[in-house]
């Protein structure tokens, strides 16, 4: 449903893969069994304005700030299953 309007309608539209952190959080306990160390959860607003949680990759959990700008990359796990992260935007 969009925010602004309520419609129900859709499109389908190719996400750049950048965005920037509007929220995140480091789940602390329970411990994961499956997960080992500290990791950081975000809410990512896309380019595009939709926001999708996931994990924040390559950084320190202190450096990580509202706003700060990232990339989507793709991790493989248990050989074959394929899901999206993000990581600090490198810029050039």
């Amino acid at each position: 449903m969009c925010p602004s309007c309520n419609s129900l309608g859709k499109e389908v539209i190719e996400a750049s893969g950048r965005g920037r952190v509007y929220s995140f959080v480091m789940p602390q306990h329970p411990p994961d069994p499956f997960i080992e160390g500290r990791y950081i959860v975000a809410l990512i607003q896309l380019e595009e304005g939709v926001r999708i949680v996931s994990n924040l990759l390559n950084i320190d959990p202190d450096d990580v700030t509202i706003g700060m700008p990232v990339e989507v990359a793709f991790e493989t796990f248990d050989g074959d299953v394929v899901l999206h992260q993000f990581r600090p935007e490198v810029v050039l």
